[in-house]
């Protein structure tokens, strides 16, 4: 059966081994001259076998001793390895990261997957711009931001884009609209309603006008904004309905308004971006999975 060492013990037999004197060695390890004694003699005991003659005039290794010394090196350089590998792994988690974002994934979604990123990258800093699609691709593609999370196809031109999961468009409506006691929202529903609609004209948006384009209905388009968050606001005043993106949406659920799911079917191709031949650092693609657990999660609690 192997004897099992104390590394201690095994660092005391080094330093002394490599400064012949029990008080030089001691010092490297900051212990007492006594205490690095007491360490060689127990591993002493411990092997059954000396280490070091002592004499008047200082240490001289035995020759098992020396034997011993190369393999304790060796196993030395191991540790030292394990060591820097620690380092690095400890220095890929540090940095910054910066983050470009659609509106309503940065103001309803993106908080939650922050802080569950900085428990495991608490060294991290982490900045995050909230802007359009268009905007998102931009920054990304030109380096001002290193990720991104935007509504945009596979091929955007100047960003590797990764799939997301689909999130559908809904209709937002007042609690006590007549339309809300409908399980379904179809274009010929909204025909002559007080529409207000999101003024980006996105790849989502041109989906849901063209949908009441094609139903043949008269549009009351009443406002535009820019984004939802207002839209959503209006109309638990009763200012209208309108279709919008899910996040935004269900944030404002039980605030005055209700959501129903709208057909035909939009979804919103939403996607994590990063620069074209840039490679992602592990943060970056941690942060990445988060985004995506969360969006996976949200979509299983819409209704």
């Amino acid at each position: 059966m192997a004897l099992r060492l104390n590394l201690r013990q095994i660092e005391a037999f080094r330093s002394v081994y490599q400064t012949g004197s029990m008080t030089v060695g001691g010092e490297l390890m900051g212990v007492s001259q006594p205490a690095i004694s007491r360490l060689i003699r127990d591993l002493e005991a411990k092997i059954d076998f000396p280490l070091f003659e002592r004499a008047r005039g200082g240490l001289t290794p035995t020759a098992d001793a020396a034997e011993f010394y190369r393999e304790v090196q060796r196993s030395f350089h191991g540790l030292d390895r394990l060591g820097r590998v620690a380092q690095e792994l400890q220095q890929r988690r540090v940095g910054d990261l910066r983050i470009a974002s659609t509106v309503a994934m940065s103001f309803y979604l993106l908080p939650r997957v922050i802080a569950r990123f900085r428990q495991g990258w608490p060294d991290v800093k982490l900045a995050l711009h909230s802007c359009p699609s268009p905007e998102v691709l931009e920054f990304v593609g030109t380096h001002q931001y290193d990720v991104g999370v935007a509504v945009t196809p596979s091929d955007a031109p100047g960003v590797t884009a990764v799939d997301l999961p689909t999130l559908d468009t809904v209709c937002v409506l007042a609690e006590d609209h007549p339309l809300a006691a409908k399980s379904m929202i179809r274009p010929r529903d909204l025909d002559g309603e007080p529409l207000l609609i999101i003024s980006d004209y996105s790849i989502t948006q041109r989906k849901i006008l063209q949908s009441l384009e094609d139903a043949g209905i008269r549009q009351k388009i009443i406002m535009e904004a820019t984004n939802s968050a207002p839209i959503c606001d209006l109309i638990s005043q009763k200012a209208g309905l309108s279709i919008l993106e899910p996040v935004t949406a269900r944030a404002f659920a039980g605030r005055g308004i209700v959501i129903r799911p709208y057909e035909p079917r939009i979804s919103l191709e939403m996607k994590f971006v990063y620069a074209l031949n840039r490679p992602l650092s592990d943060r970056a693609w941690a942060f990445c999975a988060l985004v995506r657990e969360e969006m996976e999660t949200f979509r299983a609690e819409t209704p």
